[in-house]
């Protein structure tokens, strides 16, 4: 569950002794941003974690501007880790993109798709942070169901 005390405590803990309101605020309004992207998904459904915390079978976004003011044209994308080695390298599956234009990453729309299952080795720093997806819904519903069953996987402009 994301709250403003998590996010002030993971902010304070990254080294941000001084200017971490200012941090905090842009973490979320980015947020905000990057759900309109996943519908059904909420605060309570996200934790805040490492990279490095990232286990097989878990499900995270991985969004680079989460925590900064800049608005690049990266779309959030939604991973589920299938396997991973000691490197931190490993086979992930896209199970949704946000809202995003995308322009540099794939502008034609043709290397992320929803299904589709990518060797990504360094997909981040260690202390980037993921937001790691906690709901598990069934086929008779459950907290994000909506997303996982009912939703358009992929946002993208």
């Amino acid at each position: 569950m994301i709250n403003d005390d998590i996010i002030i405590k993971w902010e304070r803990s990254r080294g941000h002794k001084y200017d971490w309101p200012m941090v905090v605020n842009h973490f979320k309004d980015r947020l905000q941003e990057m759900k309109l992207g996943f519908p059904g998904i909420g605060d309570d459904h996200l934790s805040v974690v490492r990279f490095d915390d990232i286990q097989v079978g878990d499900i995270f976004i991985f969004d680079p501007y989460i925590e900064t003011d800049f608005r690049g044209d990266l779309a959030p994308i939604m991973f589920r880790c299938i396997s991973i080695d000691s490197n931190m390298e490993g086979l992930y599956r896209i199970e949704g993109i946000g809202r995003g234009f995308d322009l540099t990453r794939d502008p034609n729309r043709l290397e992320y798709r929803w299904g589709d299952e990518k060797q990504i080795s360094n997909l981040a720093p260690e202390d980037f942070p993921m937001l790691r997806v906690d709901v598990r819904p069934t086929l008779n519903g459950g907290p994000g169901y909506y997303y996982f069953f009912k939703s358009y996987r992929d946002f993208r402009y």
